[in-house]
């Protein structure tokens, strides 16, 4: 309840539309404690969900670049995939790089849960991208009756979509790394390491908000920064490097996991969980009883952990 307290009004935790960064970081490591029990059957369900929508806000990305001629408003209308995976609570593996290592500092879980979820729901997001890399394949060449690369030259509509991807798959595989041995695979890497710091970053935005506004609002623009800046998200790339072969990229799938599935899912882990997990839990992590005032608000925490996904 509010009180009016020597002219000034005070209002409670409960009552705030947001959550302090120390209650953050508390619910964040009871998120990822409960996420390490999850059954493999909802992590793939959720994970499938996650990669299936963000293959389509790739699409959708790609298609509005071409048709506007504004790569960057591809960019800005590319996080409503993300934005639905926070209010729906499914599973993003990239996500859970930071959030199982801060339930693991903290002795919820176990290194053994920690790699248990990730490998399931980094199987989950690929059969989602699968999926829907089938389904456009088919759809973008029109059931195999328009060939891709006649569009690269200036052609409009789906045809051009599918070169675009074709071009994105040779590029993001064999000219940014393959090409450039050992360096190209660092650069992998980092670019890895840097998606998922932004991405992370605006999950994170996004949980410290209580209104679904708020959440939306936060999460966006590091998201469009991480799209815009071209940096490599693993499950992103699950969709365009599985399309582009079945496109006829000519891209074999085994450079695809060697130069971009490979470094570029280890540079998500180290973006995740040391640049948002460890640098959130060593400034942030203290006991709720610390922060807020008298009283140990239950139901906020609660909450507030149904709101991390912790279900």
């Amino acid at each position: 309840m509010s009180k009016v307290l020597d002219g000034t009004m005070k209002v409670s935790a409960s009552q705030m539309d947001y959550v302090l960064p120390n209650e953050l970081v508390d619910g964040m490591i009871a998120a990822g404690g409960k996420k390490a029990t999850v059954s493999i059957k909802d992590l793939l369900v959720r994970g499938f969900y996650s990669g299936a929508i963000l293959g389509l806000a790739t699409c959708l990305a790609i298609t509005v670049g071409l048709q506007s001629g504004l790569p960057f408003l591809g960019s800005v209308l590319f996080p409503f995939g993300f934005a639905s995976i926070v209010l729906f609570g499914m599973e993003l593996v990239t996500g859970n790089f930071a959030l199982l290592p801060m339930a693991t500092w903290a002795g919820n879980c176990s290194w053994r849960q920690t790699f248990r979820n990730w490998t399931w729901v980094w199987i989950g997001n690929f059969i989602g991208c699968a999926v829907v890399s089938i389904l456009l394949a088919i759809s973008l060449t029109s059931a195999g009756t328009v060939a891709p690369l006649a569009a690269a030259a200036g052609g409009k509509g789906w045809a051009a979509v599918a070169a675009k991807i074709i071009a994105v798959n040779k590029a993001n595989v064999i000219t940014k790394y393959a090409a450039l041995g050992t360096t190209g695979w660092m650069l992998a890497f980092l670019r890895g390491m840097v998606a998922n710091w932004l991405v992370c970053l605006g999950v994170t935005m996004a949980l410290v908000s209580k209104s679904v506004p708020g959440k939306i609002l936060a999460c966006w623009l590091p998201i469009t920064a991480f799209q815009a800046m071209g940096m490599e998200h693993i499950v992103v790339n699950m969709f365009l490097h599985t399309t582009g072969p079945l496109l006829g990229s000519g891209v074999g799938y085994g450079s695809v996991i060697f130069w971009n599935f490979i470094p570029v899912t280890l540079g998500n882990i180290v973006g995740g969980m040391v640049f948002i997990g460890m640098l959130f839990y060593s400034t942030h992590r203290t006991r709720m009883s610390n922060v807020l005032p008298t009283v140990h608000d239950e139901k906020l925490e609660r909450e507030l952990a149904a709101e991390l996904g912790a279900r």
